[in-house]
């Protein structure tokens, strides 16, 4: 019979062995090596392209060693900045305003409704007319004109007139000022001509006559209507109202003319309202620009 290998000795199993776990563990390395590669390759290109990169690119300044932009710097100077048109005329409205003030005294001293309505505020030729009236409607219509003509009488002698008499230089320097100012606007200009009108109509309101002469001589266009019947009671109403109100807006009647003689509108009232807004807006101080609006009032 034929026979198999002779069995191996222990020397030969060894040296297999440690053959088998040398190929083992040269196949891990390998593996490790393997996997451990592309993580590492990476991580070092990105640290190249961060060394690459200049680090002041996050931080770049255009110019400006503060940090602040220079577009802010012109917006606030636009904000801040007043055209000479305004300035010209803001130095001459406060001039005016403190001429004003240091002669308002004077005001109250050529004050002189007091004394020269108190012969016709309760009594007199006038008053007697009145309430020799027996209709009360008629009566009582005379009577309201006659107060509302008074009325306007104490405001012209007490208010507009003694205005007038104190602050007329004043007023007349204010006028040569703004007209010399270098004014452009549309809107500005109108303003300008407007108080220039009114200053011209002052004048002519110093010379409106307000006293117990002129009120007796009005109250002479009293009279009573008969009121026998319904239809004389409408007749007599509609006949007396024109009475009435010839005596009522007798002051006023004036002024009106006044105005209408120097050419001065409701449009005046508005141009300077238009320019006082116009002021604001182009960087003047509200104040000045009110006071512009209101340099010749006489209230």
């Amino acid at each position: 019979m034929p026979r198999g290998p002779p069995p191996a000795d222990g020397h030969s199993v060894d040296l297999a062995i440690a053959r088998r776990l040398a190929l083992a563990l040269t196949a891990l390395l390998l593996a490790t090596l393997a996997f451990a590669l592309p993580a590492v390759v990476p991580t070092t290109a990105a640290a190249q392209e961060l060394e690459e990169e200049p680090g002041d690119e996050e931080f770049e300044d255009d110019g400006d060693d503060f940090g602040f932009d220079d577009e802010e710097f012109a917006e606030e100077e636009d904000e801040n900045y007043v055209s000479e048109e305004i300035l010209a005329l803001q130095e001459a409205t406060g001039e005016l305003g403190r001429a004003k003030r240091a002669a308002a005294s004077k005001v109250a001293r050529l004050s002189s409704s007091a004394s020269t309505l108190r012969p016709c505020l309760r009594g007199g030729p006038g008053w007697k007319r009145i309430r020799a009236i027996k209709h009360a409607p008629q009566r009582a219509l005379y009577t309201a004109a006659a107060r509302r003509l008074l009325a306007d009488m104490k405001l012209l002698l007490d208010g507009q007139q003694p205005r007038i008499v104190v602050y007329e230089p004043a007023f007349q320097r204010f006028v040569a000022q703004i007209r010399s100012a270098p004014v452009s606007d549309p809107t500005l200009s109108e303003a300008v001509a407007a108080q220039a009108r009114r200053v011209a109509s002052y004048h002519d309101i110093r010379g409106i006559k307000a006293n117990c002469a002129v009120f007796n001589k009005l109250t002479r266009r009293v009279r009573e209507f008969p009121t026998r019947t319904a239809a004389q009671i409408v007749r007599a109403d509609y006949r007396a109202t024109p009475l009435a109100r010839k005596i009522q807006r007798n002051i006023s009647d004036q002024l009106t003319k006044i105005d209408r003689r120097h050419g001065i509108t409701y449009r005046d009232a508005e141009n300077l309202a238009e320019a006082a807004e116009l002021m604001v807006e182009l960087g003047g101080e509200p104040g000045y620009a009110t006071g512009f609006q209101y340099a010749l009032s006489l209230r």
